[in-house]
């Protein structure tokens, strides 16, 4: 298969990702409205199981195995880089079906822990063997993305994301209209769901087999079954570690933001009432959860957005470096750092700026008719909004030291930016609340940013070049998010809310392409043209 520049692969990738995040919502709304908050409940404990598994042994393989992959390419040792692929899929064969078993197993256990009843028991069930099948297309896709070609994981996504929708949608209708194996209607609807999950990821790994990379020379002698373990799992740990220390900024909020709420609201209920735009219809007993739900349901989910967007540029970058740096080209490994670190900026920079001055307006427009979350949510995502810069800045940085063989970097950043993000909540949430919360994350991610991109830069040897470009970006999505807020205050007085804020986007996006063009035009034409 042709090769493909990192920028080519990285679209690719990003309107796949985009394709099923749509798909993603269109399984989730029909879904819910089936299922209703028990349901959901059941489905969600099922994926409450499958996600850490998922981070450990899918997100790790993957990225193991195009980095070995590509450095055999790199080096023109093809021979070597089908070898790192049959020894994967025998190891991660035995390992997903092991791991799928003791899933199945302990899922009663599980379940009963977490729900305290066994009603999400068949869902939990259902999940199992997508484990196996998650790890067999971690390493078809590794071993495509190695070769720097993004089409065969692209259509394998978006093939997933499909059958998820139609078989998930028919597996709940079916399973809770005729009450599988005498369930209730709400359990047997999340085990139909989750079915539909598994054989969507199915669905995924077959897809794979009908790519076939052109058969290349092959020459080189091959590395021991023992050197590609050892090499497998020295990149695999700490990637699926580092996946893994991304969730506890969450685990992190579970704990502290209940926690200190729960005892604010103990002291003074008026005065957490008050710091917490909560309305005086929520009960007493319910507030501090709802206001964490809607820190968690609207402003995180927000938050989370663009970063899982800007997330397929640094998968698309990370062969690419590998290859060159492991061809002894320092020179064209800091090049492409430089190029997805400019291309990350361009997207994340305007849209951390625009939701910092649309707040309030994209929560309407997402969620409208929920107004007391939104009231209680939307000051903290405009702290978010400014911590999305750094997230999504962040996510290009680790791929490229996973590339120059630094995987342990990124665990070691992370695990300090935890640190980072526990002292902050301790200390700003009694005095700002869910904002508190929002404010401790952008430091978090801030204080993650500066330590690896230093770290990158002394791995490398080489500037970036950087500071130009990147204040020019941050001048224009200033603009953008100003003009955005200007243009939305005048519109919301002459139309209804989603036209407004759809034209005020338009209006900020304008102003900052203009700017950017007009401040940086010739560079960016150059790097377009380059990376095209």
């Amino acid at each position: 298969m042709k090769k493909q520049t990192f920028l080519k692969g990285s679209l690719l990738l990003t309107v796949s990702a985009l394709l099923a995040k749509i798909l993603g919502a269109v399984f989730k709304l029909p879904l819910t409205a089936v299922l209703g908050g028990t349901g959901m409940g059941y489905f969600s404990c099922a994926y409450g199981l499958f996600l850490p598994l998922y981070a450990i042994f899918v997100t790790g393989l993957s990225t193991a195995v195009a980095k070995m992959v590509a450095s055999y390419a790199g080096m023109h040792q093809m021979k070597s880089a089908r070898y790192v692929r049959s020894i994967a899929r025998k190891i991660f064969f035995m390992v997903g079906l092991l791991a799928s078993v003791v899933a199945c197993m302990g899922a009663k256990i599980f379940t009963i822990h977490t729900t305290g009843n066994t009603e999400a028991y068949p869902a939990v069930l259902a999940m199992t063997p997508a484990i196996l099948f998650c790890c067999l297309t971690a390493v078809e896709r590794g071993y495509y993305e190695g070769l720097c070609c993004m089409t065969p994981t692209a259509v394998s996504q978006a093939v997933e994301a499909l059958t998820k929708v139609i078989c998930g949608l028919l597996g709940c209708y079916w399973f809770a209209k005729i009450q599988f194996m005498g369930m209730n209607p709400e359990s047997a609807g999340a085990c139909g769901a989750v079915a539909g999950v598994t054989l969507s990821t199915v669905a995924g790994y077959l897809c794979m087999f009908a790519f076939h990379e052109k058969q290349q020379e092959i020459s080189g002698t091959l590395p021991t079954f023992g050197e590609v373990v050892r090499e497998l799992l020295k990149i695999m740990i700490p990637v699926s570690l580092g996946a893994l220390v991304t969730n506890l900024t969450s685990l992190i909020d579970l704990f502290t933001v209940m926690r200190q709420f729960t005892r604010q609201l103990a002291e003074n209920p008026l005065a957490f009432y008050q710091g917490a735009n909560l309305s005086k219809e929520i009960p007493l007993e319910n507030a501090s959860a709802f206001v964490y739900g809607s820190f968690m349901g609207l402003s995180v989910t927000v938050f989370n957005l663009v970063p899982s967007l800007t997330n397929m540029l640094a998968k698309g970058v990370l062969p690419c470096t590998a290859q060159a740096w492991a061809s002894g080209d320092k020179r064209q490994a800091t090049d492409y750092a430089r190029q997805v670190l400019l291309l990350t900026g361009i997207v994340a920079i305007p849209s951390g700026c625009g939701i910092f001055a649309l707040s309030k307006g994209t929560l309407e427009f997402l969620f409208a008719g929920q107004n007391a979350e939104i009231e209680t949510s939307w000051k903290s995502l405009q702290y978010l909004a400014i911590g999305i810069i750094f997230l999504c800045m962040t996510f290009p940085v680790f791929s490229l030291l996973q590339a120059v063989g630094r995987a342990d970097i990124p665990v070691k950043v992370m695990l300090f930016g935890v640190a980072v993000k526990f002292v902050g909540n301790l200390i700003l949430i009694p005095h700002f609340y869910t904002a508190g919360a929002g404010m401790s994350t952008s430091i978090c991610y801030l204080v993650i940013l500066i330590l690896a991109v230093y770290h990158l830069r002394k791995t490398l040897g080489e500037p970036l070049h950087l500071i130009g470009a990147m204040t020019a970006q941050c001048y224009s999505g200033i603009l953008c998010g100003v003009s955005a807020w200007l243009c939305y205050g005048k519109l919301i007085m002459m139309l209804p809310q989603r036209i407004a804020f759809i034209g005020a986007v338009f209006v900020g996006a304008m102003v900052y392409v203009i700017c950017l063009f007009l401040t940086q035009g010739k560079q960016v034409i150059q790097f377009l043209s380059r990376s095209l």
